[in-house]
């Protein structure tokens, strides 16, 4: 190939990259969906519900305490988890035990469940009326979407 055609090429090859990627981005916008996680992010939520400095101290400590809440919640789940693992495995005559395991990891699921609940109508309190409602879509977003929960296949049942 000649020598001067080389510089030409090149130069056109870097405009079409740099235009695919403006392109885009101006149509595509924001693709990713919110997360549950960036619920929990209160830099997330600072910007995408544009909290003032005394909102995002309050959520930030509202999400200290859930953090705390969820942790211990896990924690206990986890031991009845192990602990229900024993007791599968010793089981010799009836299921009571490992019923009253199971019930147990469902009593802390739902524990969870409940904290994460009382989080979403403290935050909601933080804020005015049309953060309230942009925190709403947020949740929709996050939950309403595809569920996570697994089927024996390996694939959401949700989808």
């Amino acid at each position: 190939m000649n020598r001067k055609w080389i510089i030409p090429l090149v130069a056109a090859v870097a405009a079409g990259v740099a235009a695919y990627g403006v392109t885009r981005s101006m149509v595509c916008g924001r693709t990713e969906e919110p997360s549950l996680d960036h619920l929990q992010d209160v830099s997330f939520l600072a910007r995408e519900l544009r909290l003032n400095d005394a909102q995002a101290g309050q959520i930030r400590s509202l999400h200290v305490v859930l953090g705390a809440k969820l942790n211990g919640c896990c924690m206990r789940h986890c031991a009845a988890r192990a602990r229900l693992s024993q007791a599968l495995a010793a089981e010799t005559n009836g299921t009571a035990q490992a019923d009253a395991i199971v019930d147990e990891m469902c009593r802390v699921y739902e524990e969870s469940e409940r904290a994460a609940l009382e989080q979403i109508r403290q935050v909601r309190a933080v804020l005015n009326s049309e953060q309230r409602r942009r925190f709403d879509d947020l949740i929709t977003d996050c939950m309403g979407g595809k569920c996570s929960m697994p089927s024996g296949l390996g694939r959401s049942r949700c989808e």
